[in-house]
């Protein structure tokens, strides 16, 4: 089989039926075309060569998936055993969050379906969520929200062009637009997730001063790359600084760069 050059031409050798993407890091490359989640989203694996073996990942979106839909897979809940005993079946393993497995190069394919069937498997555990709570960050919004008397709508289903949905943290219905707006907290995860929401919403056709990103804390609390990577997608607010939401939400004010 012909491969792109961004592959390794040991890794293409056995690799079989994948379609091929440059992965995001030097020498990784994406996997997709082999199946699916149940709401059409594609799986993508993550595989590089290291020596003589094959590293393979989902990237974290295995845990992004679960978590967005309230279930637990850390801790002592029921979710948490059945995630390490899907892990396991697969011989793979947890680290920071992704499904992450190594085997020798021969058998990169077997590795990368394995990846691809841990995902499907655990994507299931969505049964156990519990209850959804809401962070200080989702209540402090939607408690301002109510005071500036702004009609807004909590966690909308918003259906991209091919189907699938995503559900940012409310949608607000300011006098002029719609606004979709998604919380981040504390954690890098949630800032990948806040990024991947305004990214993917942008293909349901909202503008850009139609999407919002409103990060806890204040600019000083996060990385420049994080910001500078948010504010190419979205304009960013900080909890600290609610007063610029609410010009941005009811006048259409532009907001400030998050750094200077």
């Amino acid at each position: 089989m012909s491969s792109p050059e961004f592959v390794d031409r040991r890794l293409a050798d056995v690799l079989k039926c994948w379609h091929m993407a440059p992965g995001g890091r030097p020498g990784s490359v994406a996997l997709t075309g082999r199946q699916y989640f149940a709401d059409g989203d594609g799986v993508t694996v993550l595989i590089r060569v290291s020596g003589d073996e094959a590293l393979a990942s989902d990237g974290g979106t295995t845990a992004v998936r679960l978590g967005d839909a309230g279930v637990d897979v850390y801790g002592g809940t029921r979710a948490a055993g059945a995630w390490e005993s899907i892990l396991k079946s697969f011989d793979l393993r947890e680290l920071d969050g992704r499904i992450v497995g190594r085997r020798p190069l021969a058998q990169a394919d077997a590795l990368a379906a394995d990846v691809a069937s841990a995902m499907l498997t655990a994507d299931g555990l969505r049964w156990m969520a519990s209850p959804p709570r809401d962070s200080q960050l989702v209540r402090q919004l939607y408690e301002f929200l109510d005071h500036a008397h702004l009609s807004y709508t909590p966690r909308p289903t918003v259906t991209l062009p091919r189907g699938s949905v995503v559900r940012p943290t409310a949608r607000v219905d300011a006098p002029d637009r719609s606004v979709l707006v998604q919380v981040a907290g504390a954690t890098e995860q949630s800032i990948e997730h806040a990024l991947s929401v305004v990214q993917r919403v942008h293909r349901a056709h909202y503008r850009f001063d139609q999407r919002l990103v409103l990060l806890k804390g204040g600019p000083e609390d996060w990385t420049g790359d994080h910001l500078d990577l948010l504010a190419e997608h979205s304009p960013v607010a900080f909890s600290r600084r609610m007063a610029q939401v609410d010009g941005f939400l009811r006048r259409n004010e532009t907001l400030p760069p998050p750094i200077s």
